[in-house]
């Protein structure tokens, strides 16, 4: 069974009139609903970087007790890998039977890991089902849901007296749901390739999988080593990209340093939604490369009529509705430590707490992004 938020989640986008047949009847979510009506608290495992008690840190986590299920702002856990428990490294000099049974050790951990991983992909999949019925999306396909969707039209009058249409975000969307359907249609694409990995080459599968990338690899199944390969594969792509537009802007090959407002100007202009309409195929290529959207931002300029400017485009509504919903739900303060660094790295901030760790890193990356949210706000 997913875990209590994941079904916090998986309720708060349902209308109070969905028809019944919708509802999972074998499902044990109705002998547990009673439960979200009560008053609980999610306690996170210690870090290992934990400060002493009498210095001040920012909270790392936040009490869901009072949080209604409509401002929920952090997806369920589940939706995040699972801790990785591998044994102690041993001596040179230890003897090597303790060495071998080591990689046997190491091997069952990954593995353990793994299995986790893909649980937890079934059931956010499991659990999004009913609410991308309900939001009139597709279940078969598991794409990404639509901007659109998350949207409520309402008829209004306008200044020369004719009606008119506003949009509205719904009063149950919450960034938990809307993060839950993003992420569970992300890893359930991705679950078929990695299993036949996994079930073909076994443990070993980490080996394979820091070659293939993240292409064939859910982000629950992501281990700590591919995700610090990857966050080095964007800064330095980000790098290379902002030097690029600079050159090609200013004259300058020097890139706008990492963190600083102006960086943050050149990437704001880059989710801006009339500024992709406008800009030429190469800015599209190097707003594609600073998001992550792209390799490189020396594609083929022809790639970008076919593929580039549109993936562009979907991603900066996926943006600006998750801004609303941040900003909806309670704002930086109300977010997790880990939910923190995932938003700044989707918003191509990799670097910004470089030299920092622990809670330092936290107060630098939580800062970052209430600029962030104060700049696409406006």
């Amino acid at each position: 069974m997913a875990s209590l938020r994941t079904q916090r989640a998986r309720l708060s986008h349902l209308p109070t009139s969905l028809p019944f047949q919708f509802l999972p009847v074998n499902s044990r979510l109705l002998q547990y609903s009673h439960l979200l009506q009560l008053r609980y608290k999610s306690h996170a495992r210690p870090s290992s970087s934990a400060q002493p008690a009498d210095k001040r840190t920012v909270p790392s986590t936040t009490s869901t007790s009072s949080i209604p299920l409509s401002d929920d702002i952090n997806p369920p856990p589940s939706t995040r890998p699972a801790d990785l428990d591998l044994p102690e490294s041993l001596p040179d000099t230890a003897p090597a039977g303790d060495k071998v049974k080591r990689y046997f050790s190491i091997g069952r951990a990954y593995l353990s890991f793994y299995k986790t991983g893909l649980k937890n992909v079934y059931h956010n999949y499991r659990a999004s089902l009913p609410i991308r019925r309900s939001l009139g999306i597709t279940a078969r396909l598991p794409t990404a849901p639509p901007a659109a969707a998350f949207y409520a039209k309402q008829q209004s009058n306008g200044k020369s007296g004719s009606k008119g249409e506003k949009q509205f975000l719904a009063t149950k969307t919450s960034r938990s749901t809307f993060q839950l359907l993003h992420r569970a249609a992300h890893d359930v694409r991705r679950m078929i390739p990695f299993s036949l990995i996994l079930i073909i080459c076994g443990e070993l599968t980490p080996f394979l999988i820091l070659a293939f990338g993240n292409a064939v690899t859910p982000y629950t199944c992501r281990i700590p080593r591919q995700i610090e390969k990857y966050r080095s594969k964007r800064l330095s792509q980000k790098t290379k990209a902002l030097s690029a537009h600079s050159a090609a802007v200013d004259g300058s090959v020097t890139p706008p340093e990492v963190g600083s407002e102006e960086e943050m100007r050149v990437i704001s202009q880059f989710v801006n939604k009339s500024w992709v309409e406008k800009a030429s195929d190469e800015e599209v290529l190097r707003a594609c490369a600073v998001l992550g959207l792209a390799e490189s931002h020396t594609m083929p300029s022809f790639l970008v009529g076919m593929l580039y400017r549109r993936r562009l485009r979907n991603f900066v509504e996926y943006l600006a509705l998750d801004d609303k919903l941040m900003r909806k739900c309670g704002g930086t303060k109300a977010l997790e430590a880990i939910e923190v660094r995932v938003a700044v790295e989707e918003r191509a901030g990799f670097g910004v707490a470089m030299g920092e760790e622990g809670w330092q890193a936290e107060i630098v990356q939580r800062r970052w992004l209430e600029k962030w949210l104060e700049r696409t706000g406006k």
